[in-house]
């Protein structure tokens, strides 16, 4: 297995005279010429500073690691994907391990998305509330929508990944 950590850019002039970008790791080997130590036969992956896998192919000249670092493995868990749920640990893939404030920081993307789409259904409802215009039906759907993003703005959301969200309207 071999890992190579922390790719930079470094500009190479060609005797053509025309500039070309190239990378090169921590040690100072080159990108192009290290693709070559790589087996044919396991999986290539990039990953951060913390070791979050952020793509991955068998084909290493399909990967770009400017600022992280590429490893490969022989063993591939199911469901690898590139979504920030998997780490390289040295040796191995696993799923990562979330902090508090990281499902903190989830649960308040959570929130927000739903809010936004709960606002959107609501807008055209109280339109028709506005201009006296809503049938009893609409006025209903606007009141659910209504008492369930009150419910979404009231969620404790420290209590993360253990939030008990509300049933979003029909």
């Amino acid at each position: 297995m071999i890992t190579l950590k922390n790719f930079q850019i470094y500009k190479s002039t060609l005797h053509s005279g025309s500039s070309v970008l190239f990378l090169k790791d921590e040690s100072g080997l080159d990108w192009y010429e290290s693709q070559k130590e790589f087996s044919e036969k396991t999986l290539k992956f990039v990953f951060d500073s913390n070791g979050v896998i952020i793509s991955f192919d068998y084909d290493v000249s399909k990967l770009w690691p400017v600022g992280n670092s590429v490893s490969e493995v022989s063993t591939v868990p199911d469901g690898l994907d590139i979504a920030g749920g998997w780490v390289f640990d040295g040796k191995k893939i696993t799923r990562r391990k979330y902090t508090s404030d990281e499902f903190i920081i989830q649960a308040t993307l959570n929130r927000d998305s739903l809010m936004s789409e709960a606002t959107t259904a609501i807008a055209p409802l109280q339109d028709a509330v506005d201009i006296d215009d809503a049938t009893d039906e609409e006025r209903a759907t606007l009141q659910a929508w209504k008492k369930y993003r009150v419910a979404l703005n009231r969620l404790d959301l420290s209590a993360a990944p253990d939030v008990d969200w509300p049933t979003m309207p029909e």
